[in-house]
C-alpha cells in the first residue's frame, strides 16, 4: 500500500500557524485517520505533542518524505469532524476573514469525552403511528404539502416563513420535520435563547419522544458529548439548541429550522463572527438539505432576499380557530406626565393589571433594561458615577448574586457599593435615575401588594437552569406576573397570559445603531405576541414617548409590510444593509493616542486602495471614536466600509488582515448586527 500523508491544522490559535502542516500516517493509524479526525502530532523544534485536525489525506508528499514527521497518536476520545463540516469551516474562513483554526474550533462539536452524565432519561421512542396528531388549518396545510412535494422531488430550498404571532409556525416546523424523518433524514432546530429550550423540547418530545436531543452552552462537556454522540450514531432524529447546534454531526441532515430568525443572538460576537442564517444555508447546500427561516418579524435582509426570489416566501396570515388578534393600546407618556402621573405604570396599564388579577389571569411586563436605575447622578454637580474601566455610567442594582445596593458595569463587570456621597463634590444629593426590571418589580409590589411576581433577566438567570426554573414556575401558575427583559418576549407560549405591558418602548430607539428601528419593531411585535395565545382574548399596552415613530406605529398595528417599506427607504437613502454590504473595522488598545493615530493611518490607506482599485461606489467612513470610547481599559476607534456587493468589501477586508500595529488589536465584522 502506498504511503499516506495527512494535511493537518494544528490546534493553536495564532495567525502565524494558520496553515496546513503535513504528517506521515503510520501503518497502525491508517484505518483510524480520516478527514476530520483529531490527532496528536510532534510539533516545532522540540517536537512537543500538539493536537491537530485532519483536513485532507493524500499520497503526494509536499516536500522530502524523509523530513515529514509521523502522527504520534489518534486519540480514541472525541467525535471526528465530518468532511462536510471541514468544508464548512473552510467556507467560514474565507467568508468571515477568520483563521482556519478558529473556524474548526467553531464547527467542532466537542474536543474530547469526559465522564458521561449520570442523568437517566426514560426511553420513549415513538413510532410514526404514535406521533401526536396536529390539525392544521388551510394555510398551514398548503405549506406542508408544498414542502412534502419538494422532499419527494429531492428539491431543496430556503423557505422564509413569515407568520403573525400565534399563527402556528411551530406546527408547520413539526410537520415538515416529520416529512424529512419519513425519508430517513434528520433535522436541526435552532432557537435564539437557551431559556426557550425547556418549552421547545417538551413540545417536540410529544411528537418524537426521546428521538429529540438538545445542546446549549450551559451543558457540561460530558453532556454535550453524549448528545452529539447520539446524533452521530443515529440515535436521535432532531437536535434543538442555539446557534452552536448548527454543527451537530448528523450523517443524513435534511432540514435546518431557524426559529425567530430575526434575532441578533444568531450572530456570533466572537471570531469567526458568523451569522447562523448564512452558515445554515451553506451547510444545507453541502448536505443537500432544506432550510426554513421562521419569524413574525423577519429580518430586513431575509425579507429582501425573499422579495428577489432567493428565498421561497411562505406566509401565515391567520391564527388558529378561536384565537383572536390582540387588542393593542398605545399610551403617550407625555400625556401621562401632563396629567400628573409620574409613575412608571400608566393609568391604562394600572387598570388592566387590576382587571387581570380579578380574572386570575397572568401578565407579562417587558422593559429591555435590567437593574434598578440606569445610572446614579449627583444633583449638586451633575456628575454621573462612571465605570473606571469603561466610558459608561454604572447601573444601580438593589440585589446581585454577590451583594446588595451595588453599582455595576454591564460591560466589564466592575462593581462597587452604592456611595453615600458624590465621589466628585462629596455632596449627599445623589440619586438613581432611569428604570430597569428591578425597579419595575418593586413598583408593581407597592401598587399591588397581593401580586406574585417572577423576574427574568441576566441577573436572575446566571445560575445553570435558572431560566428554565423561572419559566416552569410561571407555566405552572405559581406567579401572576413575569417581569423581564427581551428574554421573555422570544417564543414563549402561555395560554393564561392575557395582558402584556411594554413599560418603555423607546429604549431601543435611542441606540446609536442603524438597526434601532428594526430592533424596536421586533421587540414590540414579539412582546405583543405573548398575549392571548389561548382561547382568552389578549390585551397589550405599549407605553412610549414617541407614539408617532414608524416602528412603534407599525408594531401597534401589527403591520410588518408598512414597517419594512419605511425601513428599506431609510436603508436605501443611507446605504445600509441589505442595500449595501458593510464592513466594520474596530481598533482597540490601551494607548488612546496610538489607537487613534493608527486608525487614521489605516483609514487613509483604505481610501488610497479604494481609489487605486477604482471602487467608485465604495465609501470609507471614519475613523471615529466608537459609541463607547473605552471598555475594560481599552480605547476604541472604528472605521466603516460600505459597498454595493461583497467584492470590494472582501478585498478590503483581506487587506486589513495584513495590517498590524504593536499595541493595537484590529477586529473586522461583515455586516454587523450591532454598531460599535
Amino acid at each position: 500500500m502506498s504511503q499516506l500523508y495527512a494535511d493537518i491544522i494544528i490546534d493553536i490559535s495564532h495567525s502565524a500557524i494558520d496553515r496546513v502542516f503535513q504528517y506521515r500516517i503510520g501503518a497502525e493509524w491508517e484505518e483510524q485517520v480520516q478527514i476530520g479526525s483529531l490527532v496528536t502530532v510532534p510539533f516545532g523544534k522540540g517536537n512537543a505533542h500538539r493536537h491537530g485536525y485532519v483536513v485532507g489525506i493524500t499520497q503526494t508528499p509536499s516536500y522530502a518524505p524523509d523530513k515529514i514527521k509521523e502522527i504520534a497518536e489518534v486519540p480514541q476520545k472525541g467525535i471526528p469532524i465530518e468532511g462536510k463540516l471541514i468544508q464548512l469551516a473552510a467556507w467560514m474562513r474565507e467568508t468571515y476573514g477568520t483563521t482556519m483554526n478558529q473556524a474548526l474550533q467553531t464547527v467542532m462539536p466537542v474536543k474530547q469525552t469526559v465522564r458521561k452524565t449520570t442523568q437517566k432519561v426514560e426511553e420513549t421512542k415513538l413510532s410514526e403511528d404514535q406521533w401526536e396528531f396536529v390539525t392544521l388549518n388551510e394555510e398551514q396545510q398548503a405549506l406542508v404539502d408544498e414542502f412534502a412535494e419538494d422532499v419527494q422531488m429531492s428539491t431543496r430550498k430556503t423557505y422564509l416563513l413569515h407568520g403573525v404571532t400565534g399563527s402556528g409556525k411551530t406546527e408547520v416546523y413539526i410537520q415538515c420535520i416529520k416529512e424529512v424523518i419519513r425519508e430517513g433524514g434528520q433535522a436541526i432546530v435552532l432557537i435564539p435563547e437557551i431559556s426557550l429550550t425547556y418549552q421547545t423540547l417538551a413540545r417536540f418530545r410529544k411528537h418524537f419522544g426521546t428521538r429529540v436531543a438538545f445542546v446549549n452552552s450551559r451543558q457540561s462537556k460530558g453532556e454535550k458529548y453524549e448528545q452529539f454522540r447520539k446524533a452521530k450514531d443515529g440515535e436521535v432524529d432532531v437536535v434543538i439548541g442555539p446557534r452552536s447546534a448548527l454543527f451537530t454531526p448528523f450523517q443524513n441532515l435534511k432540514l435546518i429550522v431557524m426559529d425567530e430568525e430575526h434575532d441578533s443572538a444568531f450572530k456570533s460576537d466572537q471570531a469567526p463572527r458568523y451569522h447562523a442564517r448564512d452558515v445554515a444555508i451553506k451547510r444545507a447546500k453541502l448536505e443537500n438539505a432544506s432550510v426554513i427561516l421562521g419569524s413574525a418579524t423577519p429580518s430586513v435582509e431575509s425579507y429582501a432576499r425573499a422579495e428577489t426570489g432567493q428565498y421561497r416566501l411562505w406566509e401565515l396570515k391567520d391564527r388558529p380557530d378561536g384565537v383572536k388578534a390582540q387588542k393593542i393600546e398605545v399610551v403617550d407618556l407625555r400625556e401621562e406626565l401632563r396629567l400628573g402621573n409620574r409613575s412608571i405604570i400608566s393609568r391604562c396599564l394600572y387598570k388592566k393589571i387590576q382587571e387581570s388579577l380579578a380574572r386570575k389571569e397572568q401578565m407579562m411586563l417587558f422593559i429591555n433594561r435590567r437593574g434598578f436605575n440606569s445610572f446614579v447622578s449627583c444633583r449638586a454637580c451633575g456628575e454621573a458615577i462612571k465605570c473606571p474601566r469603561c466610558d459608561v455610567a454604572l447601573t444601580y442594582h438593589q440585589h446581585t448574586l454577590q451583594a446588595t445596593r451595588q453599582l455595576v458595569c454591564h460591560y466589564c463587570g466592575f462593581s462597587m457599593a452604592m456611595p453615600q456621597a458624590c465621589p466628585s463634590c462629596k455632596s449627599k444629593m445623589i440619586a438613581g435615575f432611569g428604570t430597569g426590571t428591578e425597579k419595575v418589580e418593586e413598583e408593581i409590589k407597592k401598587l399591588f401588594p397581593q401580586i406574585k411576581t417572577l423576574r427574568m433577566d441576566r441577573d436572575t438567570t446566571m445560575r445553570k437552569d435558572a431560566g428554565a426554573r423561572i419559566l416552569k414556575q410561571f407555566a405552572e401558575g405559581k406567579a401572576d406576573m413575569l417581569i423581564g427583559t427581551q428574554m421573555i418576549v422570544k417564543g414563549h407560549d402561555y395560554s393564561n397570559v392575557t395582558l402584556v405591558g411594554v413599560i418603555l418602548a423607546d429604549l431601543s430607539l435611542y441606540a446609536n445603531d442603524y438597526r434601532a428601528g428594526e430592533r424596536t419593531f421586533d421587540l414590540l411585535t414579539q412582546a405583543a405576541g405573548r398575549a392571548g395565545r389561548g382561547e382568552k382574548e389578549g390585551e397589550v399596552v405599549i407605553q412610549t414617548y414617541q407614539p408617532e415613530h414608524y416602528a412603534i406605529a407599525a408594531a401597534a398595528n401589527q403591520d410588518y409590510k408598512a414597517f419594512y417599506d419605511m425601513e428599506m427607504a431609510y436603508r436605501r437613502m443611507l446605504r445600509y444593509p441589505p442595500v449595501y454590504d458593510m464592513l466594520q473595522i474596530l481598533l482597540t488598545g490601551e494607548s488612546k493616542g496610538k489607537v487613534e493615530s493608527y486608525a487614521g493611518i489605516l483609514c487613509r490607506n483604505l481610501k488610497e486602495k479604494t481609489n487605486a482599485l477604482q471602487y467608485t461606489q465604495t465609501r470609507i467612513i471614519g475613523p471615529g471614536e466608537a459609541a463607547i470610547g473605552k471598555i475594560n481599559d481599552e480605547y476604541r476607534y472604528v472605521i466603516y466600509v460600505k459597498a454595493p456587493g461583497l467584492g470590494a468589501i472582501t478585498t478590503l477586508r483581506d487587506y486589513v488582515d495584513t495590517c498590524s500595529c504593536e499595541g493595537v488589536t484590529i477586529t473586522v465584522d461583515m455586516n454587523p448586527m450591532t454598531i460599535c
